[in-house]
């Protein structure tokens, strides 16, 4: 038998070593993207079903720094901010979406009260999450009886002042109902519920608010209850005249802006109330 010489062997060693350098290589798997990553903000945002939902921009503001940093999520609802060194952000998300040909920029919700206040990654990074909301208090924003600021759904100002600046007496309960026109959905394409909200009229005051109104195309109607008497209240857009018994194919205008404020991307009615007229 042939010896191999020396020569041969230290080829087919160098060959072996190499092979098995690639084959341990292959079976090393490389870290997860976005993982254990100093100072970095990672999350996922949510639809209220707990889908994933593309394409949300998601920013983090530091006032103190005069800084931001802002990005998508991708397919899986999935994001991730670059390093936040310094301490002191706020993290906000907010979802395009179309309604009625209008564009709208809704702010997401996030899971506990806790996530809203400004935090440090810190070396060992955060995990902030986002739901979208459709109605209930948003905590970071403050909440005002005379205001349409603080809720994910809208807000309607009813004002008691009809023709010939007649009023509807102190103590009169007055009733609203906002009923879904046939065939509408929420902004998330589920199916709304009739709503009826009250209030009682104050001697002195003109103005009373209904607030957290989830966005749908609604019929609205009011109708006051005063001595054990219900009666029919009409509505208009005018003190002065145009009431009518219902205000027909109402939802919620978009809020001006097109990179999404801090409240609910719904327009209050503040500026335009309906006014009240019982015959």
């Amino acid at each position: 038998m042939t010896t191999p010489s020396f020569k041969v062997v230290l080829l087919i060693a160098s060959y072996c070593f190499i092979l098995f350098s690639c084959l341990e290589e292959e079976e090393t798997p490389a870290p997860d993207a976005g993982t254990e990553v100093p100072y970095a903000v990672t999350g996922t945002v949510v639809d209220t079903k707990g889908n994933p939902m593309a394409g949300v921009k998601v920013r983090a503001d530091n006032d103190a720094l005069y800084g931001s940093a802002e990005v998508t999520t991708d397919a899986n609802g999935k994001y991730t901010l670059p390093k936040l060194e310094i301490g002191g952000w706020k993290i906000y998300a907010w979802k395009e979406v179309s309604y009625k040909g209008k564009t709208y920029h809704l702010r997401m919700g996030m899971p506990a009260a806790a996530d809203y206040n400004a935090f440090s990654p810190g070396k060992e990074g955060a995990v902030k999450n986002f739901r979208w909301q459709l109605s209930g208090p948003i905590p970071d924003r403050p909440r005002s009886e005379r205001s349409g600021s603080g809720y994910f759904g809208g807000t309607l100002l009813f004002t008691n002042l009809g023709p010939d600046a007649v009023q509807m007496p102190s103590g009169t309960v007055v009733t609203v109902t906002l009923t879904p026109v046939a065939g509408a959905t929420l902004l998330d394409g589920s199916a709304p519920e009739v709503i009826k909200k009250s209030f009682t009229i104050e001697e002195g005051e003109y103005n009373y608010w209904i607030h957290d109104i989830a966005q749908c195309e609604y019929r609205i109607t009011a109708e006051s209850k005063f001595n054990g008497a219900t009666k029919e209240v009409l509505l208009g857009t005018s003190a002065y005249s145009g009431h009518k018994p219902a205000i027909e194919s109402f939802y919620f205008p978009p809020s001006l802006g097109s990179s999404g404020d801090y409240e609910n991307g719904l327009l209050s009615s503040n500026d335009h109330p309906f006014f009240m007229h019982q015959p």
